[in-house]
């Protein structure tokens, strides 16, 4: 039955069938599955009292702990709609996503809780504030209004009980994400619940083969759909263990990792690099992670990673409206560079720039769509043109552009926006971040088109520098012009402490776009010719 693919069903099913298995691990508490239900009643019967029901959005601003999952799935029960908000949001952009998404109630950290007043005094809609951790129980507003600030743990340690007698279907939406803005304004991702079980059931037996012996370990933000589809849901699919980090740390990784007892992680971005570039141990392979699920790593790190750490890594992709990975390298016949097949649900399609379908290793726009109902998102959320935009005939339209090859595996190429357009050149920077993330001087690299002089776009690179490391502009482009053709070359260079980048590590280009030439060094300024040998 369809119903039984509602999230309430989904976890009840492992509640029942594992009560004394530990389900989560973090820090060095210990959750079972039977204290999970008893977690969600309670959490229910609290809501309850604050007035939410069936369609009412709750906006959730908390960093990762076990609270936040109470609170998703007691709203999951309850068939209230989950708005998870990024806690790195400020001013108009918080504003913006708590004013469109209509919450009627939001959960937010203590150290939120000055924002948050900020951001109602401009909203003209009554909005309950809870708050995770000791905090003043009346606020004034920036209005001179008082406003009532309830604490959380007064929602979830109520000593009443409630579960609904009827469960919400599994086409109702279960949560509405919004984009982390690397292209602008966000769009709220309706994503039901159904979509999310899909998600959860095919990364786990699909992808990386989870068992009830494993132990799912993320650090990436619970208001991200990978550690929500992924790591949480997959784990629970498989009767497994969540082993649930506070934020990713590169420096205390691998420690978390072995005391958790991980067996799985998700990555994404420049995890994988980040980690290849710590100083070396005489430990590094000693943990009991057999596989890494991971998305935009960049190729060149795959065999040293696995090689230094006994991890193999299985690439995938996906997008939140996909509900996450809906491309992914079977566990057992991986086929790197791709980034693998789609799952049995789902179909691709390359297609070129005269509209028409793709030769096999032609590049075009990916094309995505499931043959099951609502697997992916229903749409953005009262953006119906965003809608009809991104979804024609039945067919999502990326804004990525890859290949498929003879035998149906897809490979990633660069986004379409963050394609640069040089003198009748198509670059792709993502090729040229390759290159210049290979040199052994080189932390992260970013590149990105700036208007030029002549029309079209010229390219502009800003390189971060390893610590105790030092690099001219000239070492860079001399670089280049030996591993790329002439046309690649950056003409301007700008080094960097640090990039803007999403809380899953995804480097915001739009926000250096912004930035356009400023300061940055011009080879053809200082009159550096390189050489046109290719």
């Amino acid at each position: 039955m369809l119903e039984n693919h509602s999230l309430p069903y989904f976890i009840m099913q492992s509640i029942e069938k594992t009560p004394s298995k530990v389900y989560l691990q973090f820090e060095e508490q210990r959750v079972t599955y039977e204290e999970l239900y008893h977690r969600i009643t309670r959490a229910i019967a609290g809501f309850c009292e604050l007035g939410i029901q069936k369609g009412d959005k709750v906006c959730i601003m908390l960093h990762n702990t076990p609270e936040y999952l109470d609170v998703w799935f007691a709203l999951s029960f309850m068939g209230a709609i989950a708005v998870p908000l990024n806690v790195h949001l400020k001013g108009e952009g918080l504003q913006y996503i708590v004013s469109h998404s209509d919450c009627k109630l939001i959960i937010v950290d203590k150290e939120f809780v000055p924002q948050i007043v900020s951001c109602l005094s401009f909203i003209q809609r009554d909005i309950q504030i809870v708050a995770y951790g000791k905090n003043e129980s009346v606020v004034i507003m920036d209005d001179g209004k008082e406003r009532l600030v309830i604490e959380l743990k007064d929602v979830l340690l109520t000593n009443n009980h409630h579960l609904p007698t009827e469960f919400v279907s599994s086409t109702f939406i279960n949560s509405i994400l919004y984009t982390s803005g690397t292209t602008g304004l966000p769009k709220g991702v309706m994503l039901s619940h159904l979509a999310y079980v899909n998600s959860a059931q095919s990364f786990a037996n699909y992808m990386v083969g989870a068992s009830s012996k494993d132990v799912l370990f993320t650090a990436l933000p619970l208001f991200h759909i990978n550690a929500q589809a992924h790591t949480v849901l997959g784990a629970i699919s498989s009767n497994a263990t969540i082993a649930l980090g506070k934020r990713f740390s590169a420096s205390r990784f691998w420690d978390e990792i072995r005391s958790h007892g991980a067996t799985i992680f998700n990555s994404l971005g420049s995890m994988i690099p980040i980690l290849c570039k710590q100083p070396e141990k005489e430990d590094d392979n000693e943990n009991l992670v057999r596989v890494t699920a991971c998305a935009a790593t960049p190729k060149e790190f795959w065999k040293p990673f696995e090689e230094r750490f006994g991890v193999q890594i299985v690439e995938g992709y996906g997008l939140t409206e996909t509900t996450g990975f809906c491309v992914t390298n079977p566990l057992y016949a991986n086929k790197p560079p791709s980034i693998g097949k789609p799952y049995s649900y789902v179909e691709t399609k390359i297609v070129n720039e005269d509209g028409n379908e793709a030769r096999t290793g032609e590049i075009g726009e990916i094309f995505i769509r499931s043959f099951q109902g609502q697997a992916f998102m229903e749409g953005y959320y009262k953006m119906l043109d965003k809608t009809k935009e991104a979804i024609k005939e039945g067919w999502f339209h990326t804004g990525d552009r890859g290949y498929l090859d003879e035998e149906g595996y897809l490979y990633f190429c660069d986004r379409i926006k963050q394609c640069i357009r040089r003198r009748g050149e198509n670059i792709s920077s993502w090729e040229i971040e390759k290159v210049v993330n290979n040199h052994p001087k080189v932390l992260e690299s970013a590149a990105i088109g700036v208007p030029s002089e002549v029309g079209e776009e010229d390219v502009k690179l800003y390189v971060i520098v390893k610590k105790g490391e030092t690099m001219s502009y000239e070492e860079i482009i001399d670089w280049c012009q030996d591993r790329m053709a002439y046309f690649m070359v950056p003409r301007y260079i700008q080094f960097s402490e640090t990039f803007p980048k999403t809380a899953t590590e995804r480097i915001q280009k739009f926000k250096l776009k912004g930035e356009g030439i400023g300061s940055a060094w011009d080879r053809e300024k200082v009159g550096y010719v390189i050489k046109r040998t290719s």
